[in-house]
């Protein structure tokens, strides 16, 4: 890795493939309000534009609703970008469960835009089943789904619930602004005490399966892309080296039903360094290309990161 000088985050140098020059500072993992975020797709283009960004994409959770909007201000913005989007997936064969980027050069996404409608409609039903389950439990009559649908939508009154990804997030948020939780519960003690054990919600939404994402990203003629691996391996190098047979098992079956590439990500930690190195080095003995994310949900999230980690891209390699 190497660090440049006009720089404000961790630059990784990736070996281009033949015939490719690489000379685009890349980070393809951004969200917005239409999932978790906190500002709004052209805001989001703005700011990696501030970054000095010249590849990017919009990847909310399980929505391509603000992909038009990035994707016009991003070009406006002199920005190359690519529809793009992180899905919910779990594969119980290799005890799997976490997400999918998926990627959409040609800009032809229907089939996925028509599967995620009904993933989304799981989402919004989830979420009107909790307020409800929320003001029996806290005994809170002010709590109500239009409350926090007037969050989500903040400036944009016009936009109906079906266009956002409602999430865990946006109830934590939600029921702390509204005083039925402690401010000083944080994210994942609220998520294992009113989520995990079943009070708020009957159970969690069955994610769908790896395979069948794939089958519809690649339909579409989409690329899909693993993120943050290392959260496999609690994003410790010590532990991806003892598991790294599991490693090899997870890339496998990856590989196995069409995934293209493995994202290095913006870890937290001190380990970061070196699991991009191992994670890079798996890539590449398999055959597969890297992408490059900071996974930013924008100001006052705790994870705004846009400026703080890239890697150098002319563009996806198929292309």
């Amino acid at each position: 890795m190497t660090r440049t000088s006009n720089c404000t985050g961790y630059c990784f140098d990736n070996p281009a493939p033949k015939g490719y020059s690489l000379h685009m500072r890349a980070n393809m993992h951004l969200h917005s309000r239409y999932s978790d975020g906190t500002i709004w797709p052209a805001q989001v283009a703005e700011r990696a534009a501030a970054a000095g960004l010249g590849f990017s994409a919009l990847t909310d959770h399980d929505t391509l609703g603000g992909t038009e909007e990035f994707m016009q201000a991003a070009k406006n913005l002199g920005i190359t970008t690519v529809p793009g989007v992180e899905m919910d997936c779990r594969e119980p064969s290799i005890q799997f469960k976490s997400e999918i980027l998926a990627y959409f050069p040609s800009g032809h996404y229907e089939n996925t835009r028509a599967f995620l409608r009904e993933i989304n409609s799981g989402r919004l039903k989830q979420a009107k089943e909790a307020i409800l389950r929320s003001k029996k439990y806290f005994n809170s009559k002010s709590l109500d789904f239009h409350e926090l649908l007037i969050r989500k939508r903040a400036d944009r009154t016009e936009l109906p619930a079906e266009c956002f990804s409602f999430n865990k997030v946006d109830m934590y948020l939600y029921l702390r602004d509204a005083g039925a939780i402690r401010k000083d519960v944080d994210y994942k003690t609220f998520k294992r005490t009113y989520f995990d054990s079943r009070i708020l919600v009957d159970g969690s939404r069955d994610k769908p399966l790896c395979s069948e994402i794939a089958k519809i990203v690649l339909k579409d003629g989409g690329f899909l892309v693993i993120p943050h691996i290392g959260h496999e391996f609690d994003d410790q190098v010590e532990s991806l080296k003892k598991e790294k047979n599991r490693l090899g098992l997870l890339v496998d079956y990856f590989q196995s039903i069409g995934v293209a590439g493995l994202e290095l990500y913006h870890y937290r930690n001190s380990s970061r360094e070196e699991l991009n190195r191992l994670i890079r080095k798996e890539a590449k003995v398999r055959g597969l290309f890297c992408t490059y994310g900071s996974d930013c949900h924008g100001p006052a999230s705790g994870k705004d990161t846009i400026a703080d980690f890239y890697g150098d891209m002319d563009a996806f390699p198929w292309e």
